[in-house]
């Protein structure tokens, strides 16, 4: 199988495929009952040339097809097309090589792993190999496999650390890839095994400012948000997945330790929210403590620094806060810097109840599955533009954005379709659509949210009630 490969590659680089535009037809040898070379055009588009055996005017045998766009076949053919042993190679040098049918590979050839030990004991123990393929690993070997614990290094520059079975990801593990995503969770047979969705929340209100002006409405409105994810349309997120501070538990060091300890036990899979209500200034949002001057703001670089650090797949950020648009996705504050400055403070979890039913598992499965598919992303919809304040209305008795946000969640913002059906399922694009459209009719065109971030706008964020 090894020397056919080399032998294919040889060949396909030393023979001339250049086209000739001249000639169609048999152009050499015998096309009928023999060997030949035949040029094959539709009207004047040429399509290709073959060089080899042909039977009853078919190619039959052995013989090269030369593609018009640059990519060769070279290999058996039966009744004109590739049947047998053969290989395709792309013009960019990707080889697809194996037993083919009718047109088709049917089954791939398999080159052999050949492990070269450069540290270590690469049999039983632990060392480090480069394979034949360019990877490099680091880690333990069992029987001359990668076994146990291990981290592969590959070639196209994306690695995978975990465990090891047989020499294949087997058991929990992370692979990185080159764009930046992660896939962490379980491993089964060199496959990664889909895990299952979780929801992260942190949710926060800030109604009663020691040092600033005082709002009426924030806390509830982050008490309607933390109960709404609690409820089956928010996908019923258990208490120790999401957390609810509100005035005095909501200063800055809490905000953000909270956030971090939520965030970071998410994987992969998960959809992390950041939800806040209270009163904010360009490039910052204000806590409980903020003194009234500059100290103890929540930096958008900070909260950026969690959302983006976070393994999270999808990540969705709303904010109810004056100023909030001024929000800059470029800007990362890290997180450690800003720790180091703080003393570690003890927390209390939050309890709610929760009810289930058949009925209710069923539509909750639903919206978590609702998420497959959907390529992920991070999502930020603020309640207003840079420079405008954000309103509370006595009419409504919440916030105007947040009030609209709770209603496009809880349904408001489905869509039919265009059959006139709704999927009972809220998207992102829906959510901010709605919430755009009415905040903007009910306060006069004064407030303005916006959206923005690199997000899948088919992003599920709710389901409807039945």
């Amino acid at each position: 199988m090894y020397k056919l490969l080399a032998i294919i590659f040889i060949i396909s680089i030393s023979l001339n495929n250049s086209t000739n535009a001249q000639k169609k037809g048999c152009v050499k040898g015998n096309c009928k009952n023999g060997w030949g070379i035949f040029e094959y055009y539709v009207g004047d588009i040429y399509q290709g040339r073959y060089e080899g055996f042909f039977s009853d005017s078919k190619r039959n045998g052995k013989g090269i097809f030369y593609y018009s766009n640059d990519d060769k076949y070279h290999g058996n053919w039966v009744d004109g097309r590739p049947h047998g042993l053969g290989a395709k190679i792309s013009r960019t040098g990707k080889i697809k090589s194996g037993t083919w049918s009718k047109g088709k590979l049917i089954m791939r050839l398999k080159k052999e792993l050949i492990i070269e030990c450069i540290t270590g004991v690469c049999t039983d123990g632990f060392g480090r190999s480069k394979d034949n393929y360019g990877n490099n690993y680091k880690g333990n070997f069992l029987n001359g496999q990668y076994s146990g614990y291990g981290e592969m290094n590959y070639n196209n520059g994306e690695r995978y650390k975990g465990i090891w079975h047989k020499g294949v990801p087997h058991g929990q593990g992370s692979y990185y890839f080159r764009n930046g995503h992660v896939n962490t969770g379980k491993f089964e047979n060199g496959k990664y095994a889909e895990n299952k969705m979780k929801i992260w929340a942190l949710i926060v209100g800030v109604a009663d400012y020691p040092n600033f002006g005082n709002l009426s409405y924030t806390t509830n409105d982050a008490k309607l948000v933390y109960s709404f994810l609690r409820s089956i349309e928010g996908g019923a997120v258990p208490e120790n997945q999401i957390k609810l501070l509100l005035d005095d538990d909501a200063n800055a060091f809490n905000i953000m330790n909270t956030a971090a300890d939520l965030y970071e036990q998410s994987d992969s899979n998960d959809l992390i929210i950041f939800y806040f209500a209270g009163h904010g200034k360009n490039g910052a949002f204000l806590p409980y403590d903020y003194d009234g001057i500059e100290n103890n703001l929540l930096h958008h670089g900070l909260i950026n620094s969690l959302l983006k650090d976070s393994p999270a797949k999808y990540k969705l950020c709303a904010i109810d806060a004056c100023h909030s648009g001024s929000f800059d996705m470029n800007m990362v504050l890290s997180y450690k810097e800003y720790l180091n400055s703080y003393k570690i403070n003890g927390e209390e979890a939050l309890v709610s109840l929760t009810r289930s039913t058949k009925n209710i598992r069923e539509r909750i499965k639903d919206y978590y599955n609702s998420f497959n598919g959907i390529k992920g992303g991070l999502a930020l919809i603020m309640s207003s533009a840079s420079e405008e304040i954000s309103l509370e209305a006595n009419k409504l008795k919440q916030g105007v954005f947040s009030y609209y946000f709770i209603q496009a969640m809880k349904g408001a913002a489905n869509k039919a379709d265009i059959n006139g059906k709704k999927d009972n399922i809220i998207d992102i694009t829906e959510l901010y659509e709605f919430v755009e459209k009415n905040v903007r009719n009910f306060t006069f065109g004064f407030q303005h949210p916006l959206i923005f971030g690199q997000y899948d706008k088919h992003m599920p964020v709710g389901i409807m009630k039945k």
